[in-house]
This record gives structure tokens, C-alpha cells and sequence, in this order.
């Protein structure tokens, strides 16, 4: 899950955990009188709410099945209505959280009508087990809390899921950008390389013998060069897209995208349910006269519009130009209001409140909340219990996230949407530069061998015909070798063995007129050691023979000590600028397969010569670290598949 994911499902963890506070403490609060909760009733409600919470949270991650789901939902029925039968009044209201889940599950058509039989069924019970004379605008609070609990539930719960979908879409985006690469590079290397070889293949098979043979080996030498022309080009990582990755730069039909509009629902039915909340609490503790009507409504329309201006997600994805007045303007009204009445309006200016943590810089909003959550429970009358102020406190924190939540997340799934092109391209880069390494670290040996085994045959077709029919044959087997590096570079998981590359690299030696000196005296290698040890033999040996003018011998060493591996590569030769400087590429990629497997390599000149040692430490025997063309594990941040890469670092 990538990171922004991870934030949007530590939102909803947020949310219930608020909820479970908030829930407890109603339990304790005064609102049941120093007799309503028993210390059994207590533990009952508070074990009841904690399964809710756990359940949506299980629901929200959509690991269950269609089967598994139906009896979570059948399991949070009996939690939220059974406790009924064994607390009575002290109970409810908590079945926002199987409207949320309801409407996070179930099919649309039933979703919203199964959702207005739960909040029925629960108000009903409540009637039914409530105190005598509580019906009217008791009913109703409660009511409005299922209402606003399970909206604001189902709302997170929903941009959580389609905030997870996105960054899922994303990456598949990438990945199928990034197979549209391997294609056309499988394609390249196949229609011509593979092409190539597969000429040497049949025409060394023909052998010397007969008046053609001159012309094969003039045909085999100019398909080499042919081939080496191939490879780098290739290599050229500056070649433009194919046409395959134009495509992956456009956002897909079917890309999930996380509505602004369906946010700015979500807090407009919070904004209205708060509101509400509001008004059931003048009506049942102030019942205030007619003109304290009046100036409530006033109060609450003018907050709601200013709630709707600021502190909802904007359907043109700019905010609104005079928040930064109209914000301090609506918290000042709030701010009033709350110190002539009291924690009554204490719902609307929670809402304000998300909106600074949304709107303004950190240590400004965290100031703007400490002031607003200090006045809160200033007002609370002397009779409040701690239950009330907790209530309170995990009240004020939901609704925070809430707000937050509706605002950030489809900010968050807009810029995850405009990112998915640019990664698909860099996953396209990476891929790239991935088979350009594995080209030259596997292809360029067997490519330059085919050059100078057809240089020595041609110098030997005179004088020693035998060695030229046997090296002449010997330009099969380099054939076969390239065509299994072509695959090898395709699929990214070369499987080199050390003592078959250092047959190979003397052969290319003596054909060249290089002595070669081995010393072998190292155990038994794993096999992720020995395949990189036989990369980097092959690649010394090809620098030997490009780069090191003049050379007549070279020396290659195998030891190993205390479980460390020591290759030392040591030729006799001049080396040209480039290697002097370190300015190929060869070097620099054995560089990044050793420091992957937590070894290193040092190259250097030796007094008239050079010398190369890589060294490799025994916890270097984990595959997965030794190719770095695999998932997320490349030095050179390399990947061919994207998954571990892409932003989620």
C-alpha cells in the first residue's frame, strides 16, 4: 500500500478510535444521573462499541469475502441492538456504525433503504427502553446522531477505499507502461540481435571446409559488427519513447478518481446534521424565546455557509478566494456563541475547527484548537462528569479528522491521478536503464569475442588450419552464449556460473593474444556470489581486452578468507582515458551489483598496468540482492517492475 493509502486508512483508524472515546464517555456522562451506569452496564457498553469500532475497521479493508461480510454485518446488528436488552436506557445511540457499514457493502439499490431501517429500528428500541417522558426530542438527538455518525462513517470509510484503489491503479498503470518497454526491447533484441546470432549460429555450423569458406567468415565478421552496432543503440537510453509508451502517458478511462463533489456531499450532510445536533440541544436544555430562535437559526445559517465556503473540498480544486477573512470571521461568531450559551454549539464550531486544521499552517492551527477546545470546557456546567469532558475532547477530535478528511483526500487523489503519466515514464526510464546495463554486462563479451575469434581464424587460416576449423566452431558456441544473455536481459535474471565464464573469457584472451594466468583457490561459492563474481570476471576481461593497450598478460585470482570472496583481475596493459577516468559505464555497473550485495570494487592503475578487485562478504549469498534487475532492490534504483519504487519511498 502506497504511502498516501496508508494515511488515508490511519484516518479512518483515527475516526473510530474517536468514536469509541466518544461513545464511552456518553456512557459515563450525567446525561443518565449518578444512578443510570452500574459498573457491569459500563463494561458491557464499553465492550459493545469497542466490537463496532473493530468491525468497520474490518469492513473498510475489503479483505473479506461476500459470505464473510454478511456475518460481520449479522454481528454488528447484535451489537449494536442487543446490549438493549442488558443495559436499557444507558445504551445507544451507535448505529451509525452499521448504517456506515451498510452503505459501504451493500448493493445501491438496498444500501440507503436498509440504512434508514437500522437508524428506525434503533430509535424504536430506544423508545421502548428509554426513561419515561424522554420520547420527543430525545428520540430525535438520537436520531440525528445515527444520521450523522453514519454519514460521517461511510464517508471516510468510502475516500479511505477509493483513495486505496487509486494508488493500486496507479502502480498498475506503471507496470503496464513499463511491460510495454520490455516488449519493445524483447522485440529489438529478438527481430536483431537474436537475428544475428542466429546467423553466426548457422554459418559457423558449416565449418571451413569448401571454397565459401573466406566468404562465411567475411559474412560472420560484418553480422558481428553488425550486431555490436545493434547493441549500442540499444544501450542509447536517449532514443525517443515507442510507440507503445506515447499511450501510457494518458490517464486510463478507468481510472478510479475520488469526486470533490462527492466529498462536498459528505460535508454538506455533516454541516445539516450538526446543525440539527444544535438545535435538538437548545430545544431540550435552553428553550430558548422567540427571538432567541431567531438569533439561533441566524447563527447557524450564516455558519453553515461560511462551514460550506471554507471548510469543504472545492470542485475546482482551488480554494476559495477570502478564507483567510471569512475563516477568523466564522470562528469569532462561533467563539460568541459559545460563551453566552454555553457547549451547545459546540457540533458547528468542531466543524470551524477542522477547517483551521485544514486551511492553516501547523503551529496556528494547532493554537486555534487549543483555544477553541479550552473554551469548550469552560463552559461546561459544574455538574459535567469526566465522562462528559471526554465525551467531549473524542468528539471534537472526529470531527476534526472528518472535516480533514473530506478535504484532503480528493486534493490527495488528484495528484496521485497527474502523477500516474510522469511515473509511468520514469518506471519506462528505469526499465531502460535496466536492460542497457544487462546488454552491456552480458552481450558485450560475447559480441566482441565473435569479432576476435573471426580476426584469429583469419589469421590462422594459412597457417594453422586445424586451430582455425576449431576456433571457427567455437564461434557457435559464443552464438549460443549470446542468444541465452539476449534472453537473460529480457527477463532480467541472468544465471552466470563463474567457472564456465572464466573458460570462456580465456578463450577470448588467447584469441586475442592475451596470456592468461588463473589461480583458483577459493571453496565452494553460493550461487548468488558465484553469479556475481562471474559478471564481473566477464566484464574485467572485456575491459582487458577493449581498453588496455599493449597488453600480454593477464592474471586472475579467486581466494577467498573468512567467508569473504576476493577476485583480483591484473593485466600488464596501458589503460586508455576513459577507463583512467572511470568514465564507462562497465565499471560503474559492476559498482552497483557489488554495493547491492554489500561488497565493493576498487579499480586502479598498477605501475605499468591495472588492476580490479571486487570483494564480496558472505551475507552477499541472499539472491534477491545480487539482482539488480529485481523488485526494488537495484542500488541504482533500477526497476522493472514498478510495485517497491514509484513514489511509495
Amino acid at each position: 500500500m502506497g504511502r498516501r493509502a496508508q494515511t488515508a486508512q490511519a484516518l479512518l483508524v483515527i475516526t473510530l478510535a474517536a468514536w469509541f472515546v466518544a461513545r464511552s464517555g456518553f456512557v459515563f456522562s450525567g446525561e443518565y444521573g449518578t444512578s443510570g451506569i452500574t459498573a457491569t452496564s459500563g463494561v458491557i457498553a464499553m465492550a459493545a462499541v469497542g466490537g463496532l469500532a473493530a468491525t468497520v475497521l474490518v469492513i473498510g479493508s475489503r479483505r473479506l469475502s461476500s459470505q464473510a461480510t454478511l456475518w460481520v454485518l449479522a454481528g454488528q446488528a447484535l451489537l449494536a441492538f442487543g446490549p438493549y436488552l442488558l443495559v436499557g436506557e444507558v445504551w445507544g445511540p451507535v448505529a451509525g456504525a452499521v448504517v456506515a457499514s451498510v452503505l459501504f457493502t451493500m448493493p445501491h439499490r438496498i444500501s440507503w433503504l436498509s440504512g434508514v431501517l437500522v437508524i428506525a429500528l434503533d430509535v424504536g428500541l430506544s423508545a421502548v427502553f428509554g426513561q419515561a417522558g424522554a420520547v420527543g426530542l430525545a428520540l430525535v438527538g438520537r436520531l440525528v446522531i445515527d444520521v450523522l455518525v453514519g454519514s460521517n462513517l461511510f464517508g471516510v470509510m468510502l475516500l479511505t477505499d477509493l483513495t486505496r484503489r487509486v494508488a493500486a491503479e496507479r502502480a498498475a498503470h506503471a507496470a503496464l507502461a513499463v511491460a510495454g518497454e520490455r516488449f519493445d526491447n524483447a522485440e529489438r533484441m529478438r527481430v536483431t540481435l537474436g537475428t544475428d546470432l542466429s546467423a553466426v549460429l548457422r554459418l559457423s555450423r558449416l565449418g571451413m571446409e569448401g571454397e565459401q569458406a573466406r566468404a562465411r567468415l567475411s559474412e560472420i565478421t560484418a553480422t558481428a559488427r553488425r550486431a555490436a552496432h545493434t547493441a549500442r543503440s540499444i544501450i542509447d537510453t536517449r532514443r525517443e519513447m515507442s510507440g507503445g509508451q506515447a499511450g501510457a502517458d494518458a490517464p486510463s478511462s478507468q481510472t478510479t478518481m475520488i469526486s470533490p463533489r462527492l466529498a462536498w456531499l459528505f460535508t454538506l450532510a455533516t454541516t445539516i446534521n450538526c446543525a440539527l445536533l444544535v438545535l435538538v440541544n437548545f430545544a431540550f436544555y435552553v428553550r430558548p424565546s422567540f427571538a432567541g430562535w431567531v438569533l439561533v437559526l441566524l447563527t447557524l445559517a450564516g455558519s453553515a455557509a461560511l462551514q460550506m465556503y471554507h471548510g469543504a473540498p472545492q470542485v475546482a480544486g482551488r480554494p476559495p478566494r477570502r478564507w483567510r477573512w471569512t475563516l477568523p470571521l466564522h470562528l469569532v461568531i462561533l467563539t460568541v456563541a459559545v460563551a453566552l450559551t454555553g457547549p451547545h454549539f459546540a457540533p458547528t464550531i468542531t466543524l470551524a475547527a477542522g477547517a483551521v486544521l485544514y486551511r492553516w499552517r501547523l503551529p496556528w492551527s494547532l493554537g486555534v484548537l487549543a483555544i477553541v477546545m479550552a473554551e469548550l470546557l469552560l463552559v461546561m456546567p459544574s455538574s459535567a462528569t469526566v465522562g462528559d469532558h471526554v465525551y467531549l475532547v473524542a468528539s471534537l477530535t472526529g470531527a476534526l479528522i472528518q472535516v480533514y478528511a473530506y478535504c484532503r483526500l480528493p486534493d490527495v487523489a488528484r495528484e496521485l491521478a497527474q502523477a500516474s503519466a510522469g511515473l509511468a515514464r520514469l518506471a519506462v526510464v528505469r526499465e531502460r536503464l535496466r536492460v542497457t546495463r544487462d546488454v552491456h554486462d552480458l552481450l558485450g563479451l560475447s559480441i566482441t569475442g565473435i569479432s576476435l575469434k573471426c580476426e584469429l581464424i583469419a589469421r590462422l587460416a594459412d597457417t594453422d588450419p586445424a586451430r582455425a576449423r576449431r576456433e571457427f566452431h567455437e564461434l557457435g558456441t559464443l552464438a549460443l552464449r549470446g542468444l541465452a544473455d539476449i534472453q537473460a536481459a529480457i527477463s532480467g535474471t541472468p544465471e552466470l556460473r563463474f567457472a564456465e565464464e572464466l573458460r570462456a573469457v580465456c578463450s577470448l584472451l588467447d584469441a586475442s593474444g592475451i596470456q592468461a594466468e588463473v589461480e583458483v583457490s577459493a571453496a565452494a561459492l553460493p550461487a548468488a556470489v558465484d553469479t556475481l563474481l562471474a559478471t564481473v570476471v566477464r566484464e574485467a576481461v572485456t575491459n582487458v581486452i577493449r581498453h588496455a593497450a599493449g597488453a600480454t598478460t593477464c592474471k586472475i585470482a579467486l581466494t577467498t578468507r573468512d567467508g569473504t570472496a576476493r577476485l583480483r583481475v591484473t593485466n600488464d596493459g596501458k589503460p586508455d582515458r576513459a577507463v583512467r577516468a572511470g568514465a564507462g559505464t562497465g565499471l560503474v555497473n559492476l559498482s552497483a551489483r557489488l554495493a547491492a550485495a554489500g561488497g565493493r570494487l576498487s579499480a586502479e592503475p598498477d605501475g605499468d598496468g591495472f588492476v580490479l578487485t571486487a570483494q564480496v562478504p558472505p551475507r552477499a549469498a541472499q539472491p534477491g540482492r545480487l539482482h539488480p534487475a529485481r523488485l526494488g532492490r537495484d542500488p541504482d534504483r533500477v526497476d522493472p517492475i514498478p510495485g517497491v519504487e514509484l513514489g511509495h519511498r
